[in-house]
């Protein structure tokens, strides 16, 4: 009695001759490290035992992802699709986004461009204040007038 087979390690492509019909077989087998396993018949009659190996050759992480992309081009999976479909619609999304936010900014500088043309500057409000002071105290040598046209100075300076 034969042991049972344990995980599988590895993937090999074989050629092999039936022994009754002379005829190629090709076959994918997963096999462990004891070279035991099953596998899937690609071509050729099916498998009776008699058959001799031409050809053995382990598949490596490269070569995996060859036949992948290979017959995910003819047979894509579908939920594949589906998940290339939403990422492609998350993009297009995420690109009207920051073209959305890159006008929202655009029109938010031209408000505050706007809004520090239209207001005086602090010099201005300052030497209007010094003019106030001095106006309703009737003194220009007032201590707050001369504080605030001092201010007023500095601050064009």
């Amino acid at each position: 009695m034969s042991e049972p087979m344990s995980k599988p390690t590895r993937i090999k492509l074989e050629v092999d001759r039936d022994g009754w019909t002379s005829n190629l077989q090709v076959n994918l087998a997963q096999v462990d490290d004891n070279d035991s396993g099953w596998g899937y018949r690609l071509a050729g009659p099916k498998y009776n035992g008699s058959s001799r190996n031409l050809l053995s050759r382990t598949l490596d992480e490269r070569d995996a992802q060859e036949i992948r992309d290979a017959l995910n081009a003819v047979f894509p999976d579908e939920r594949i699709t589906q998940l290339t479909d939403e990422r492609d619609r998350a993009r297009r999304w995420a690109v009207g986004l920051e073209q959305e936010v890159a006008e929202l900014t655009r029109q938010r500088d031209r408000i505050a461009n706007d809004v520090a043309a239209a207001l005086p500057s602090r010099a201005e409000v300052l030497r209007e204040a010094a003019a106030l002071v001095a106006r309703f105290t009737g003194n220009d040598l007032d201590a707050n007038a001369k504080m605030l046209r001092r201010a007023a100075e500095q601050a064009t300076q």
